[in-house]
């Protein structure tokens, strides 16, 4: 359903697209807030949702279903980071229809020599499905970084870079529009700046994201028959097979799917986007990357409220980000 204010969109200077103000959904009528704790973990068959019905009755699970979105909701009604559903009145603003690409990124380094943490702490994390066999046996070595206790397939890699994304001999060659990664919330600030724009508020990235739909799970509304052909997320047995049923393993061109009805490209999946706001210890991060799963079964469910929050110095094997500009009054004329 379009917002009673049309957002409307139109072309911006270059590959930014100008989102007008007005009335926004923030957040989700399918958040988590109103399911009970006992309907948080793992459900990949759907049991619970499932259960619920069966215990409610088709009518009070209807109705139910009809005022919260229950039956809307990932199957394993897992934790997606989102807030409640408000609305709020945003600012005209323009906004990249693309997150920044490896080709944009290197002409700001060139520009600036700015140096990003991930280089200055000379590692990151990768993923271990996307690393080489010398830099798993390297990680798991005795003088290794090791693993992430609580999520083992995630590696602690020396020389994980936005250069070299999986490790030392991984590359970015032949991949100038592919996501940047690896940047930390500080590494993007900084890009911003050089480039006369900023990060966006979260509000600003949502309005973006749902492309004019009011409180739609997806840019595209509320289809879920053939995602993986609007986008890149994790299918098959998280963390070792991914099915690739949207063509990719990893992270996709910036560009790689449709636009949703502003221009916006990828915003949910692909690469976890950096925000403005929160705290040095708690940045925003918002649409989940391809890690994530549609159904919520393996990681985050890809949802336009998708939300989590990470250190400023964090950057990671899945971690981008956008910019965003002011309006002033006399363009908005």
């Amino acid at each position: 359903m379009l917002l009673a204010l049309a957002l409307l969109a139109t072309a911006a200077a270059q590959d930014m697209v100008r989102i007008e103000g007005g009335w926004a959904t923030f957040g989700t009528s399918f958040s988590d807030e109103d399911i009970p704790k006992e309907f948080a973990p793992k459900d990949e068959e759907g049991a619970q949702l499932a259960g619920l019905k069966e215990s409610l009755g088709d009518d009070v699970f209807g109705a139910i279903a009809k005022t919260t979105g229950l039956d809307k909701r990932p199957s394993s009604l897992s934790r997606d980071g989102a807030n409640v559903a408000q609305q709020r009145r945003v600012k005209t603003f323009d906004i990249d229809a693309t997150v920044v690409s490896n080709d944009e990124f290197k002409k700001f380094v060139r520009a600036t020599k700015h140096e990003t943490e991930a280089e200055k702490f000379r590692w990151s994390f990768v993923l271990e499905l996307l690393a080489s066999n010398a830099t798993i046996n390297q990680s798991d070595s005795k003088h290794g970084l090791g693993r992430v206790q609580s999520s083992p397939h995630w590696l602690g890699v020396y020389g994980a870079t936005w250069r070299k994304p999986e490790g030392p001999d991984s590359t970015i060659r032949g991949k100038g529009n592919y996501p940047v990664i690896q940047v930390s919330w500080n590494d993007a600030v900084a890009y911003c700046a050089w480039a006369g724009k900023r990060l966006p508020s979260e509000l600003e990235w949502e309005t973006a994201a749902r492309g004019g739909l009011e409180d739609e799970p997806f840019p595209w509304g509320d289809a879920d028959h053939d995602v993986h052909k609007r986008m890149n997320g994790w299918e098959g047995a998280f963390p070792d097979e991914n099915l690739a049923k949207d063509g990719f393993i990893g992270v996709a061109p910036v560009d790689e799917y449709a636009p949703n009805a502003f221009g916006v490209y990828n915003a949910v999946g692909n690469v976890w986007e950096w925000c403005a706001g929160g705290t040095p210890e708690k940045r925003p991060l918002r649409g989940g990357s391809f890690v994530d799963t549609v159904d919520g079964s393996h990681n985050h469910a890809l949802r336009c409220a998708t939300r989590m929050d990470q250190t400023a110095d964090s950057g990671g094997h899945n971690t981008g980000f956008r910019c965003a500009r002011d309006v002033s009054e006399e363009e908005e004329l």
